[in-house]
């Protein structure tokens, strides 16, 4: 997670478009994706992405699929604050052929367009192909040629050049962002079995939850403590014994205690009674105060990238880890994390794969429905509403002389404010 924003001046649509892939993590394919733009500075806020799977058919309750899924992204663009929209169609058809009226991309981005529009006039559209990207209805040749404009416009843009500088990468896909490597055979069969004699110690050891904790303090001090570049990895058996532990609901919820607490802020004794199962009036504050860091706006706060990144480690360490039925738990914690910290890309993958396990995982579920409705994280809905009070101070000073309106985007949004991304 990179959770440290690095400002950036957009000078143009290749700028705009060059960012879109670093925000979402991967290189999107076959799908709309809309971007708000915000304020007398314009700046970049939510993006949010569509497979034009998701534009065919008829949904469920009869309804055309096209409509119900314009509306979902024209909904969820117009809900940001957003001065403007721009909507982008990413598509593997060639230009010029891929601007026709047939086309899936364009029948997409029309009725994602038409939506917003309805709610806020100066809709712009623009299609990117493997070869070439142009706005969508322009007819002036020398603007956008018929071919589109060089793709190398957009790799070699000074937004690429900022992002890759800041350490932002781009899978090639939303596959490749998502996957967690699976481990060796052997290294499976260590912490599978490691993760039964584990849970079945829970049973019979007062200390269980006590040695859980430790275990886990210990992996993520590791983690952290790499150099640049070195991957530190518990052993298989200890990465089982976290996949039991985790599975038990009291010490997932003390995993998530200690994950959200700032640095050397963990009170240990209450974590352990809440792995313990120990509830009362101290341990219930503290789980307040945990949720609240997320989802409150008056006490939330942004991931920490010193103890949430080796922790995110350590997870995906143990998804590779241990069976399937041992990886809802994990999948769930890694899900919410990246809710958190405004990655709606790779919680909504995280999620949906714990849920593909365990239909009625109730923490995942209601990540899940969170997701879907739309609902940033606490810190972000605060930032939010500061911008909103800092763009109508800068509204009321736009005519001053000198001036200059720009669109300005970072790591996540200008001034360190990560919007979210729904993938």
């Amino acid at each position: 997670m990179n959770t440290n924003a690095t400002t950036v001046r957009v000078r143009g649509p290749q700028d705009l478009i060059a960012f879109v892939p670093f925000r979402l993590g991967y290189q999107p394919s076959e799908s709309v994706v809309v971007v708000s733009v915000r304020g007398a500075r314009q700046l970049v806020g939510l993006v949010a992405r569509l497979d034009l799977d998701a534009f065919d058919g008829r949904c469920a309750d009869g309804r055309p699929a096209t409509e119900v899924a314009a509306e979902s992204l024209a909904r969820v663009a117009t809900k940001d604050g957003a001065d403007r929209v721009v909507v982008v169609g990413y598509t593997g058809t060639a230009l010029p052929a891929a601007v026709d009226a047939a086309t899936r991309v364009r029948r997409a981005m029309e009725a994602t367009a038409a939506r917003i529009e309805a709610r806020l006039p100066g809709t712009e559209s623009w299609v990117v192909t493997p070869g070439g990207y142009r706005a969508l209805d322009c007819t002036d040749t020398l603007c956008c040629p018929a071919e589109g404009r060089p793709v190398d416009d957009i790799v070699h843009s000074r937004i690429a050049a900022t992002m890759v500088l800041a350490g932002r990468t781009v899978a090639p896909s939303r596959a490749d962002r998502l996957r967690i490597a699976r481990a060796s055979p052997e290294a499976r069969r260590s912490a599978g079995r490691a993760a039964g004699r584990w849970a079945t110690a829970r049973a019979t050891t007062a200390e269980w939850a006590a040695r859980s904790l430790e275990e886990w303090r210990v992996a993520v001090r590791r983690a952290g403590a790499a150099e640049p570049g070195e991957s530190v990895e518990p052993e298989p058996a200890v990465l089982g014994r976290l996949a039991a532990a985790m599975g038990d609901r009291w010490v997932r919820d003390a995993l998530l205690m200690w994950i959200t607490a700032d640095e050397g802020t963990a009170d240990d004794d209450v974590v352990l009674r809440t792995a313990q199962g120990r509830v009362d009036a101290e341990t219930d504050a503290a789980a307040g105060r945990a949720m609240a860091r997320i989802v409150d706006p008056d006490g939330a706060a942004r991931p920490a990238d010193e103890r949430v990144g080796p922790a995110v480690h350590i997870l995906e360490a143990v998804v590779a880890h241990v069976p399937r039925a041992r990886q809802p738990a994990p999948l769930t914690l890694l899900g919410l994390i990246a809710w958190w910290g405004g990655d709606g890309a790779v919680a909504s993958g995280r999620l949906a794969a714990a849920l593909a396990i365990d239909a009625d995982y109730s923490l995942a579920r209601l990540v899940s429905t969170a997701l879907e409705a739309g609902l940033p994280p606490g810190w972000v809905r605060r930032e939010t509403a500061e911008l909103e009070r800092e763009r109508a101070r800068e509204e009321a000073l736009a005519d001053r002389p000198g001036d200059t309106p720009g669109a300005a985007v970072s790591g996540e949004r200008s001034g360190g404010v990560p919007g979210p991304v729904f993938g």
